[in-house]
């Protein structure tokens, strides 16, 4: 392994520290953050592009093959999780620009990391792939309808300007990095290589500006708007157990639809809500790329360690 690939996977392997720090840093020092506000877009951008390198047209098999479960989790992300947004920031007396805020993270899709937390579960991994894909590729149709039902109270919804935005800063991207993973796949090697730092960049870049923005608000909502992502993630996460145990799913289907609903994209909807809204409707977002990637990691290694190996099983049987 080259020194480069040893530093791009220390980079990647502790991306959690590197979350805390940035904001920290963006919390004491905002100034030198702010004036970029504009270059979150972009940052998505980059994610999604990753996102993109990583797909095969193996992730889209299973909608042919599995449609039910396919559907199950792609239907419970998206009727279940804008609900317990809107709930609990009702239930908590959140703000309005803060309910805004949860109910547009409960519209996003899901998020790239349930892949890996339903890999750290010993879940079905091929299932979470799916979900996270075609909640993702439908996303710039429901989100703007979904937000437009539940938050126009409080806000004015620019659906029109939501749809291009998504399609602009999620879907280009995404085929973008199809078409590069089909026409370049003797560089892809290094490509691949290289993309891991340029998206936990990106993310950081994300949480710098996003905190910086928003440092005399957190002084004043931080705590509250915490516990409530807390509360949401964890509602999540139950849900999707429950419906998979509801449907009688086998274990691993089940770890997968645990994450594929607890797990969203969280970069999206900071980008969204800094865009669209109010930078105060990034703030459960922000604080979910941290709480989520935690919280999430530590309950799929312990229910993965939990879990036999089916080659360990074979071998004492």
């Amino acid at each position: 392994m080259t020194s480069f690939a040893k530093f791009v996977k220390f980079l990647t392997k502790y991306v959690t520290v590197w979350v805390i720090l940035c904001a920290i840093l963006a919390y004491f020092f905002p100034a030198p953050f702010k004036p970029y506000g504009g270059s979150i877009s972009y940052c998505l951008g980059i994610i999604m592009l990753g996102m993109g390198l990583s797909m095969t047209p193996n992730d889209f098999k299973l909608i042919f093959s599995r449609p039910k479960d396919v559907i199950i989790g792609v239907a419970t992300l998206y009727i279940f999780m804008p609900l317990v947004g809107l709930g609990i920031g009702t239930v908590l007396g959140l703000s309005p620009m803060l309910i805004v805020g949860f109910v547009l993270l409960g519209c996003c899709p899901t998020g790239t990391t349930s892949n890996v937390m339903t890999l750290l579960a010993k879940g079905d991994k091929a299932l979470s792939v799916t979900i996270s894909s075609i909640s993702t590729i439908i996303a710039p149709i429901l989100m703007p309808a979904m937000l437009l039902f539940y938050v126009n109270q409080y806000v004015s919804i620019d659906t029109i300007g939501l749809f291009l935005s998504i399609v602009k800063i999620v879907i280009i991207p995404i085929v973008l990095g199809l078409l590069i993973h089909k026409i370049f796949k003797k560089q892809l090697p290094v490509i691949l290589q290289v993309m891991p730092l340029c998206t936990v960049l990106a993310i950081l870049g994300i949480i710098l500006v996003v905190v910086a923005l928003n440092v005399e608000r957190l002084q004043t909502v931080a705590g509250m708007a915490a516990l409530a992502l807390a509360l949401y993630t964890l509602i999540g996460l139950i849900i999707g157990y429950g419906v998979s145990k509801l449907l009688r799913m086998p274990p691993a289907k089940g770890k997968a639809m645990t994450f594929v609903v607890g797990v969203q994209n969280t970069a999206l909807a900071v980008t969204l809500g800094v865009t669209y809204f109010d930078p105060l409707a990034a703030i459960p977002a922000a604080i979910g790329v941290v709480w989520t990637t935690v919280f999430c990691s530590f309950v799929a290694s312990v229910w993965g360690n939990r879990t036999p190996d089916p080659q360990q099983e074979n071998i004492n049987s």
